[in-house]
């Protein structure tokens, strides 16, 4: 007895507790049973996991353990598709371990994914403070604040998350390219799409990425040319219509009006080709005949409505701003 006390006294509070308890019977215990919802999560068994987890955590056992556990239990949670529960825990999890980043980045992906970027923000910012390297943080952070419109943060992290994965992920050189392009950055998107192209090639989009950016700086015939490419691989209505578009705004009106007319022997109800032809129609000075054309158009989508709406008397453009 004089021994045990003795090292007492020389321990720190924490470790004296832990030398007379750890290993008792009720934390050999939590161990056994952390263990076991340990291999269930590693095979995916959440019922398993999520079973266990209320009585794990009434055997009282020592913070470590319970952290360890609240990464099964979150993760089972988010599998499960019980996203408030997720939410909750990673919450309780990330002001009782606040070192530990990844509840922090486990909450930064939810609110990111349901579109909640304001809140996802500074949980990725915390997470890079701790781990400037960490991919998934990066492009979250980029997919928030391109969301949120802030476009040069967007482009910085989308920049570093391409870097850190050695230009490799072609979906990720997409989304950046797509954002640069929302941004007015040719240069850059051009860049990209060349980068993707080398890593999936034979995919239309990225000629067409290619075709967009060459049109932002106002050379609709390298636009024209590189559709054409787009459409070696994957021949759309939507592909040929937007060459026909760029025929149209390179100076072309009467190629344009006759690619809109094929789609429109196709479908003569389709309101993008009824566009396109209204507007070709228009720019020739031929307003009485492209309205009708205009018209038909209003019966598409928000930005292809309003875009015929613009051309169109009063009225119309009140129904243009009901459309759905």
């Amino acid at each position: 007895m004089r021994l045990l006390a003795a090292l007492l006294l020389l321990l720190p509070a924490s470790q004296a507790g832990a030398f007379l308890f750890w290993g008792g019977p009720r934390y050999g215990k939590a161990e056994a049973e952390l263990a076991a919802m340990k291999k269930a999560d590693a095979r995916g068994d959440c019922s398993t996991v999520l079973g266990m987890a209320a009585g794990f955590l009434s055997l009282t056992p020592p913070s470590e353990l319970r952290e360890e556990a609240y990464v099964y239990i979150g993760r089972c949670y988010e599998r499960e598709g019980a996203t408030d529960k997720a939410i909750t825990l990673y919450k309780l999890a990330g002001g009782l371990y606040p070192s530990n980043v990844l509840f922090a980045a486990r909450l930064a992906q939810i609110y990111d994914q349901a579109g909640f970027y304001q809140n996802a923000v500074p949980l990725f910012l915390k997470v890079l403070a701790a781990e400037p390297g960490e991919v998934e943080a990066n492009l979250g952070l980029a997919r928030a604040y391109s969301a949120l419109g802030f476009l040069s943060r967007a482009d910085d992290f989308y920049s570093r998350t391409v870097a850190l994965q050695n230009f490799s992920d072609a979906a990720v050189l997409e989304e950046y390219a797509r954002c640069m392009l929302r941004k007015r950055d040719w240069k850059e998107a051009l860049f990209l799409a060349g980068k993707g192209e080398a890593r999936r090639p034979r995919s239309p989009v990225w000629p067409l990425l290619e075709a967009r950016a060459t049109a932002g700086k106002g050379d609709y015939s390298g636009a024209v040319s590189l559709m054409g490419r787009a459409e070696t691989f994957s021949s759309s209505r939507k592909l040929r219509l937007e060459r026909a578009l760029y025929l149209l705004l390179g100076g072309s009106p009467r190629r344009a009006i006759e690619e809109a007319d094929r789609e429109l022997a196709a479908d003569p109800s389709d309101p993008l080709a009824s566009v396109v032809k209204a507007m070709a129609l228009y720019n020739l000075g031929k307003e009485a005949e492209a309205e009708r054309y205009f018209e038909a158009a209003l019966a598409g989508g928000p930005f292809t409505a309003r875009l015929a709406a613009a051309f169109l008397p009063g009225p119309s453009r009140k129904e243009a701003g009901c459309a759905k």
